[in-house]
């Protein structure tokens, strides 16, 4: 028999409460893929799973027809075109890859949305509790292990070209530093160069020592440091 309409609201209010929850985690994490996007995909996929569950009842079949569903066929192209999405979230800068998190937790919102939409709401919420586990205490447990740390340093210089990158790369290496990237611009009519190097330090506190360096080379104008916390930026 179908279910009621209560029972429809509260479905589809609880898959949109947990998919929320998870995804105001990903927009304050500054993710492109945030509140708005995973609080939708956990609606449209309870609304999948619904749909699936409960089409038979409306088809006005007559008495006595024998009709055979699979109630898993519907549900079971969310997984694969949540895949579509997720793609989409993933962004490759160079040797740089970002946004795999985030792909991960919009696979983990339409599962999520899966069990509200069939009434498993004990799973639904123990998953949730997992992701969330996940994406907020083991990214603070992680930090704290980590000892290496990256950072994106920014550098204005006179002069410049390869001779610059050069002395840049070497002050760096003395402090046990790993040159990941290198970028610059050479501007010709004022004789200066912008170099933007990520490195990463084997230690946090070299992180002062790195700049030190930088700084005490004679043609530096300025250097600018932005922390990140992986290759990837953001997670």
């Amino acid at each position: 028999m179908p279910i009621s309409a209560q029972e429809l609201v509260l479905r589809l209010a609880i898959s949109i409460l947990l998919g929320g929850a998870i995804g105001l985690e990903r927009e304050l994490r500054e993710q492109a893929a945030g509140l708005r996007t995973h609080l939708l995909v956990a609606l449209s996929s309870a609304t999948i799973m619904i749909l699936s569950t409960q089409f038979v009842f409306y088809q006005h079949y007559e008495a006595g027809s024998l009709v055979h569903v699979d109630v898993s066929r519907i549900a079971s192209n969310v997984v694969v075109g949540i895949g579509f999405l997720g793609g989409g979230a993933i962004l490759h800068d160079g040797i740089r890859t970002k946004g795999l998190t985030t792909a991960a937790s919009l696979w983990l919102v339409a599962t999520i949305g899966m069990c509200c939409g069939a009434g498993m709401f004990t799973l639904g919420l123990l998953t949730s509790g997992g992701s969330i586990f996940a994406l907020v205490v083991l990214r603070k447990v992680e930090e704290r292990i980590k000892k290496e740390i990256y950072l994106r340093l920014q550098v204005e210089a006179d002069g410049g070209g390869i001779a610059g990158r050069a002395r840049i790369e070497q002050a760096l290496t003395v402090l046990g530093a790993r040159v990941v990237d290198t970028e610059y611009v050479l501007d010709r009519s004022s004789s200066r160069s912008s170099f933007t190097i990520m490195v990463r330090l084997p230690r946090r506190d070299l992180e002062d020592a790195a700049v030190t360096a930088l700084q005490d080379i004679p043609e530096t104008r300025r250097v600018t440091v932005t922390r990140v916390t992986d290759l990837g930026v953001r997670s």
